[in-house]
């Protein structure tokens, strides 16, 4: 009896500790560090957000084309976007293309870059909020009256499947009237969260695209696999 206990203590003992490091490497950062789901943000575009307190709009602007122009000159720049929200003018973003993610590295540590950020800072009212993406689905690029920014959030499960509905739905909206550039770009260090930069000939052709079946089944279909709220916001080109 004796020994039939001592035998049971130690399968059990053995099962807690496979257990326990299985358990361990499944909770193990990825990235060196990072949260768990996370990967290392190497990414060669980038969508960042700045808001800034109420008022101090020409201060924000006059920092931000000051670093689009100083950028133009850096290695495997390829384009820079600000932009200016509509109906909230303290909100910013900046759409950011560059060759490769070094280049990219390598523009934030650029003395001009660093003098930007420091100016934002002194009149920000939420940390500067920048996320590296890469490209999942990009088209023809023409300007236009109305950018949308679009946060897409899908649940990690539904992450491949998410993928193929908006490479689907970026096809059929390049197919609409008015669209003059539909792009997917998934954030590099979260690749279950993407972002939609659409930009759009004047108001009118994005709200028929907002009202249009193949938007309509999209969010339908986003819906129970979203983990987030769709995140939709408007904006004009400043520069």
């Amino acid at each position: 009896m004796l020994m039939r206990t001592m035998v049971l203590a130690m399968i059990v003992a053995a099962g807690v500790g496979a257990a326990g490091v299985g358990a361990a490497q499944a909770q193990t950062p990825q990235g060196g560090g990072l949260p768990p789901g996370s990967q290392t943000p190497d990414g060669n575009w980038v969508i960042t957000y700045i808001e800034v307190a109420p008022g101090a709009e020409a201060k924000a602007l006059a920092a931000l084309k000051t670093l689009k122009t100083a950028s133009a000159k850096d290695a495997g720049y390829q384009s820079m976007t600000v932009l200016q929200r509509n109906g909230q003018p303290n909100h910013f973003a900046l759409i950011e293309h560059w060759k490769d993610n070094a280049t990219r590295e390598a523009h934030t540590k650029q003395p001009h870059t660093v003098a930007a950020r420091e100016a934002l800072q002194a009149i920000e009212t939420a940390p500067y909020d920048e996320r590296p993406h890469r490209e999942l689905s990009a088209g023809q690029n023409n300007p236009g009256a109305v950018i949308a920014v679009t946060h897409v959030d899908f649940v990690p499960t539904f992450r491949q499947q998410g993928e193929e509905m908006l490479q689907n739905f970026a096809f059929e909206s390049r197919r609409m009237d008015g669209n003059g550039r539909f792009d997917v770009l998934t954030q590099a260090s979260r690749p279950n969260h993407m972002t939609i930069v659409a930009v759009w000939s004047n108001p009118d052709t994005w709200k028929r695209h907002t009202a249009a079946a193949p938007t309509k089944e999209f969010r339908k279909e986003l819906l129970p696999k979203s983990g987030s709220l769709y995140d939709e916001r408007l904006y004009r080109a400043v520069n």
